[in-house]
Formats: structure tokens, C-alpha cells, sequence
């Protein structure tokens, strides 16, 4: 089974749902996480880790309606 979804799951989801663009100039479209979020954090542990990295103290900020992990 892939572990993305060509689209968008439901932001108030447990799937992770981290937007990826495949391709280049040819781009043949987005593709979505659907791994599970993990307990706490709005991605599963490999795209927080990645975003977080990023973000001057390390926390991820994102708009409500978006669900953290419960599980």
C-alpha cells in the first residue's frame, strides 16, 4: 500500500496529510501523507521532525480546524 493519497485528507483527521509536489516541470500533481499523526503533533513524526527543523524554536504553528494527534 502507498503511503500518500493523491487527495487532500480532511485537516480535522488523524492522517497526516503533509502536502508533497511530485515531479518538476512535468509535475504530475501533489500527493498527501496518510500516515497517522502522531500524539500531540499536527504530522506524523517524519514531516514534524522535517518542518520543525526550520522554525527558530522548533514548534510547528498552524491555523485552526487543524487536529493534533491523538494517537
Amino acid at each position: 500500500m502507498a503511503d500518500f493519497a493523491r487527495r487532500e485528507p480532511d485537516r480535522g483527521s488523524q492522517t497526516c496529510g503533509y502536502q508533497m509536489q511530485v515531479g518538476s516541470w512535468h509535475n504530475d500533481g501533489n500527493r498527501f501523507c496518510i500516515k497517522r499523526k502522531v500524539r500531540g503533533l499536527y504530522f506524523c513524526q517524519e514531516h514534524h521532525d522535517w518542518l520543525a527543523q526550520d522554525e527558530p524554536d522548533g514548534r510547528i504553528r498552524m491555523a485552526p480546524g487543524n487536529a493534533i494527534g491523538t494517537g
